[in-house]
């Protein structure tokens, strides 16, 4: 190739980026959230009792940064991509080292009334009706605060092919997932759908999982929500109840107890709560979990667990917050495991969140 055949080719190259920068958005946005905290018990990882004081990440939103995208590929249709990391902020390391992006990451088409379809790592379909509609507190980041959604919903997943649409005041999401287990094909597969209706002021949702164990396919857990909500002038309110059977050992890891193999654990999980806009920069919220379990240590023991929590939120402006936060949980019987040392831990924080 001659030079001048060479400097043609580049400009040419040059123009087409120029063009695809001017048809593609691109942003880069984030939660930094960081709290002092205390708890009158230790953490259970690692065995030992007392309370603590120190620095944690948000009580409400985990600290992340992310990009997401979208092209115009016209007639109101575009792709689109997110790609989003969770950091501790008061260490700066990543909340999951062995994942360049450990939240988010996926590619997608929007083709306006024929849906939106989506693959990579992402939420669940409980944990976006929850965090998204449904949950007081949009699914906590503190452990004491989030077991309940948390441990029914998994949060999110790999290799999901995920499908949403809405019709009028119904939206509905189906997603699949493969593991990556090719002795066992079936192991790490997850199928989900959920259905969410809005009437004026009032919100309901449903939503199904089924998720089969990483190693072993024979193992499932299958969970079943129902949740509603309703907005007021200056305050919302919710409710919901979670039915879940896990023989995988995925509730009893998060819940904090002993992992008992070839046991079904059952749970009637029940929350409610309210957010109130309190006037001026105020906002208030009050959530409640409750946890009825069975099966939990040995076939046939039962166990409860309940939680209350409060959040004072400040607004310092649209993006800025600062915020109080207290909080207790309760354990007994069978469940009484899932906190180290004590059947009961108290927790309070003060902490500060940026949104960009």
């Amino acid at each position: 190739m001659t030079r001048t055949a060479l400097s043609f080719t580049l400009a040419g190259l040059g123009l087409a980026a120029g063009a695809a920068s001017a048809e593609t958005s691109v942003t880069l946005y984030g939660i930094a959230d960081v709290s002092i905290r205390y708890v009158n018990t230790s953490d259970g990882a690692t065995g030992a009792d007392g309370s603590r004081v120190g620095l944690a990440n948000g009580a409400i939103s985990n600290s992340r940064w992310g990009l997401r995208g979208s092209e115009d590929l016209g007639g109101g249709n575009r792709a689109f991509f997110r790609l989003e990391q969770g950091f501790n902020i008061q260490d700066g390391r990543a909340s999951d080292s062995g994942r360049t992006f450990n939240r988010l990451a996926y590619l997608g088409l929007d083709g306006r009334e024929l849906g939106i379809l989506t693959l990579g790592r992402q939420n669940t379909v409980i944990q976006d009706l929850m965090a998204d509609h449904f949950d007081p507190l949009t699914v906590g980041n503190y452990n004491e605060n989030s077991w309940l959604p948390a441990a029914m919903g998994r949060v999110r997943n790999d290799n999901t092919l995920r499908y949403a649409n809405t019709l009028g005041g119904l939206a509905m999401v189906a997603s699949w997932a493969n593991g990556d287990n090719w002795d066992d094909r079936k192991a790490g597969e997850q199928m989900g759908a959920s259905l969410r209706y809005t009437v004026g002021q009032l919100g309901l949702g449903a939503a199904y999982q089924h998720t089969r164990a990483g190693t072993d396919s024979s193992a499932r857990q299958r969970v079943w929500n129902l949740s509603a909500s309703y907005q007021f002038d200056s305050a919302k309110v919710f409710a919901g109840y979670f039915n879940g059977r896990d023989e995988t050992g995925w509730v009893n890891a998060v819940m904090g107890g002993t992992t008992t193999a070839d046991l079904e654990r059952k749970d009637n999980g029940y929350f409610a709560g309210v957010t109130w806009q309190a006037g001026g920069s105020w906002t208030l919220t009050g959530a409640a979990y409750y946890d009825r379990s069975k099966n939990i240590v040995v076939d046939g023991d039962k166990g409860r667990r309940y939680a209350l929590v409060g959040v004072a939120e400040y607004a310092l402006s649209k993006r800025t917050q600062v915020y109080g936060t207290v909080d207790y949980n309760k354990v007994s019987d069978a469940a009484g495991g899932e906190i180290s040392g004590r059947s009961s831990v108290v927790g309070a924080a003060l902490g500060m969140r940026h949104i960009f």
